[in-house]
């Protein structure tokens, strides 16, 4: 996998100059894994999404590679995040299909390399797009907890439903633990353009999650649209 990788970066990435950096320091983010005895495998093992996302969140979890990673220019997680956009967008993995939604921004001439790595990436809450939102929210957006690391980069209109623009777009954002960002996805509670909460019927002991009806938000102007989209065709009303 690795050398298809690092071909892929030289047939896609051309301003990347040295592809071989990259595909090294998944190499080494491997070897620092296994270190700590947290994965056994190489992540050129790895083919699915979700894992290598999972494998990142480990990564991360490291104060040791945390701040490494802020020193080193962010390196290992744009390695990472260049993998991932690799494994969602590259036809000649075995087995791999690709999503007509992502077809259609590959081969979208409109788009520059960068706005296409950008709108792939946003799909999985990776990317520039997830930097964003922590330099809008820099904490969970219900709960006000501060670190990041723990944090998922959550569409309000889903990715599948919005077009390339509200697919990158900061506002169309919460930055949520894991809990809040299931809730909030399966529509178990939503927000008003204020930041109001809705919480559905249907949610089972909300106090038990640390919400009830006073649960607020703080919303810009630019959430508005994208929450009154959840709240119209998402929540459990």
């Amino acid at each position: 996998m690795r050398f298809l990788f690092e071909d892929w970066l030289k047939q896609n990435k051309k301003t990347i100059t040295r592809p071989d950096k990259y595909s090294n320091t998944i190499n080494t983010i491997s070897n620092h894994l296994k270190s700590k005895k947290f994965n056994d495998l190489d992540i050129y093992s790895v083919s699915d999404v979700e894992e290598v996302i999972r494998i990142k969140q480990k990564y991360f979890s490291f104060d040791e590679f945390y701040n490494k990673n802020i020193k080193g220019n962010r390196m290992y997680s744009r390695s990472l995040d260049l993998y991932i956009e690799f494994l969602d967008s590259y036809e000649g993995i075995p087995g791999r299909i690709i999503t007509p939604e992502i077809e259609s921004v590959i081969i979208n001439p409109a788009l520059t390399v960068t706005e296409k790595e950008t709108i792939i990436l946003s799909r999985r809450g990776q990317g520039q797009y997830r930097e964003n939102l922590l330099n809008l929210w820099g904490k969970c957006s219900i709960s006000g907890y501060l670190d990041v690391r723990l944090l998922n980069a959550s569409h309000i209109k889903p990715w599948s439903k919005s077009d390339n623009l509200e697919r990158i777009d900061k506002f169309n954002g919460l930055l949520l633990l894991p809990t809040y960002d299931k809730l909030f996805d399966l529509g178990f509670i939503s927000f008003s353009g204020k930041g109001d909460i809705f919480i559905s019927k249907e949610l089972i002991n909300p106090e038990g999650l640390n919400i009830n009806n006073k649960t607020k938000i703080k919303t810009h102007k630019g959430h508005e649209t994208y929450l009154d989209y959840h709240l119209e065709n998402i929540f459990r009303n």
